[in-house]
């Protein structure tokens, strides 16, 4: 992960939806080359938290040991691509647009969906119609916006890696990359 150079307070949706396309969704980039294409994990994504202040940005997969070094390259190229070379292409901002509008009614079924909802409008500092102009919000987003959004805050160059694995099959593989290999001492108390 990495901490954003955003506030959940700034309104971030434009970077919340760029995220949904590299890897926020079951149709994200990462998602399709990981896991359809190279069949390495069940699952990866990325996720922009919302959070009042500094937001953190973080990826997980947990993939095959084997493909651990594999992976990580994997997210770090598709990720460099998808901020520089390969921005987001006129399906993907239509298919996520229109997924995050229609997810819209199901946000409020339960009252303790439109109670949470109110708590994050009151958190961020949002107009109590906040969410009843989001559709419009979403509409208007344009391509270069998204683009622009995620180029301004995501900076692979700074992510932190946790990697958890069998240290003498995984380490080969990270070592291979170039990236620093820091191992915990001691061993982990009962309980922990």
């Amino acid at each position: 992960g990495q901490l954003l150079p955003t506030r959940g307070i700034d309104d971030p949706l434009t970077l919340l939806t760029a995220n949904e396309v590299l890897g926020g969704g079951i149709t994200s980039r990462l998602m399709q080359d990981l896991r359809e294409k190279k069949a390495w994990a069940y699952g990866v994504g990325t996720q922009a938290r919302m959070v009042r202040e500094t937001m953190p940005w973080l990826v997980y997969a947990p993939v095959q040991t084997d493909r651990t070094g594999a992976s990580i390259k994997a997210i770090l190229d598709d990720t460099h691509a998808f901020l520089t070379t390969a921005g987001i292409t006129p399906a993907e901002r239509d298919r996520t647009i229109n997924s995050q509008i229609r997810e819209l009614p199901g946000a409020f079924e339960t009252s303790n969906e439109l109670i949470s909802a109110m708590i994050r409008n009151n958190t961020f500092g949002r107009p109590d119609d906040y969410y009843a102009r989001l559709p419009g919000r979403y509409r208007a987003m344009t391509i270069a916006e998204l683009d622009q959004a995620a180029r301004a805050a995501i900076d692979p160059s700074r992510l932190l890696w946790v990697v958890v694995g069998d240290a003498k099959l995984v380490r080969p593989q990270l070592e291979g990359l170039g990236l620093p290999v820091e191992e915990p001492t001691g061993r982990p108390h009962a309980g922990l």
